[in-house]
C-alpha cells in the first residue's frame, strides 16, 4: 500500500533536517487544536495522529457534504450515535480507509443533509435511487 507523506503517523515521518537550508523545522501551531509542536517534517501540519485524522475528515466532510467535522459530531450526538434510519450503531466498512461508524447521508438533487446513515442503510437508499414509490412498492412486497 502506498502511502503519501501527509497520510504517514507521526512515527512513519522520516524528513531529515539537516537536508533543508535552516538545519531544523521551525514550532508551529496545530492546524487543529491549534498547539504549538515542533514538526517532523515541513510539510506536517498536525501535532498528533488524531489531530490529522480529524483535519482529514473536517476537509472531506466539507468538501463533499458542507458540514464540518464538529457539525458531523453534533448529528452524532442528537442521533445518540445510532443509524437514522435502523438504529444500529452501524459499522467501519473498510478500516484502511473508513474511521466513521456512520455515513453523511444527502439528498442528491438538493444536496442537502438528511442525517447520519449505517453502511447499509445508506447503500439502500441509493440502490433505490431515493425513490419514495420504489421504496413503497417495495414495503407492499415484503408484506407478501
Amino acid at each position: 500500500m502506498i502511502m503519501s507523506n501527509c497520510n504517514k503517523t507521526k512515527a512513519e515521518q522520516t524528513a531529515d533536517p539537516g537536508k533543508y537550508p535552516q538545519g531544523y523545522f521551525k514550532p508551529k501551531p496545530c492546524k487543529c487544536c491549534k498547539k504549538v509542536f515542533t514538526p517532523k517534517a515541513p510539510s506536517e501540519l498536525y501535532c498528533s495522529d488524531t489531530c490529522k485524522d480529524k483535519g482529514i475528515m473536517n476537509a472531506y466532510l466539507q468538501r463533499n457534504y458542507g458540514i464540518t467535522f464538529r457539525q458531523y459530531r453534533l448529528m452524532l450526538e442528537d442521533q445518540k450515535g445510532l443509524c437514522k434510519i435502523c438504529g444500529s450503531e452501524g459499522f467501519i466498512m473498510n478500516k484502511d480507509r473508513h474511521k466513521m461508524k456512520l455515513v453523511v447521508d444527502h439528498c442528491h438533487s438538493t444536496g442537502k443533509v438528511r442525517g447520519l446513515l449505517c453502511h447499509n442503510c445508506n447503500r439502500a437508499l441509493g440502490l433505490f435511487q431515493d425513490s419514495q414509490d420504489s421504496l413503497l412498492k417495495a414495503i407492499d412486497y415484503l408484506k407478501v
